[in-house]
């Protein structure tokens, strides 16, 4: 079987297919085409220093749940302008390998979005989603990077949204965080003890939200 080394180059991320690999093998038989393929991804996104560089870098921040999902193959591979073509082979293809752009197996996420703090979206709108990584049939994309979307939760989103494919967080580990309700007070007639939590969908995130950061972006992005 050839392995084909695969080049994808995003706006906000570089997407390597580290292995794959075929299951079950026979050496020196040829795959077929109903051979289960299983493609491990990993991610590589730049990172924030504070949630002011995060919220500036995103074009859309959304409070919202999860309304439907769904399976897709997307070519979004986008070549950019000044990249010097000899120098980037060298780099990322140092053997010659065959360099292919392909469809990449997605799972895109429908948000249902409940408020707006930044971008073009409003309540009541929806926003696709979308993260590397499912299975199409006999192909299978893991991604260990990903944090899988719950529709019971509420989540804060940063994301990057384009006009031909769905958005994007801008990276696995900073840029989606989860709404806990305020608790409520056991005793009648008494309000919530304390205000909604916002934290980190993500336990390797070091950077915390609060509903006053939200809020003062939403009010700087208003009066723009």
């Amino acid at each position: 079987m050839k392995k084909i080394r695969v080049l994808t180059m995003l706006a906000s991320s570089i997407f390597i297919l580290s292995a794959l690999g075929c299951s079950p093998a026979t050496t020196n038989t040829a795959a077929t085409k109903d051979e289960p393929i299983t493609m491990i991804a990993s991610e590589d996104f730049p990172s924030y220093s504070s949630i002011g560089d995060l919220s500036e870098r995103a074009n859309t921040i959304v409070r919202g749940s999860v309304i439907q999902t769904r399976v897709e193959a997307l070519n979004d591979m986008v070549q950019a302008p000044a990249v010097n073509e000899s120098a980037l082979d060298e780099q990322t293809n140092p053997g010659g390998e065959d360099i292919v752009p392909f469809d990449k197996i997605y799972t895109i996420y429908t948000i249902k979005v409940a408020e707006s703090f930044k971008g073009a979206y409003a309540a009541g709108d929806t926003i696709e989603v979308k993260q590397l990584g499912g299975q199409l049939g006999n192909t299978e994309i893991i991604n260990d990077d990903n944090i899988k979307f719950i529709p019971t939760k509420d989540y804060v989103l940063f994301l990057e949204t384009y006009e031909d494919t769905p958005a994007s967080l801008l990276n696995s580990v900073q840029s989606l965080y989860v709404i806990k309700p305020a608790a409520k007070s056991t005793q009648p007639g008494e309000q919530a003890l304390k205000s909604d939590v916002i934290v980190s969908a993500n336990p390797e995130n070091d950077l915390k939200l609060s509903i006053d950061e939200l809020q003062e972006i939403q009010s700087q992005n208003q009066n723009k």
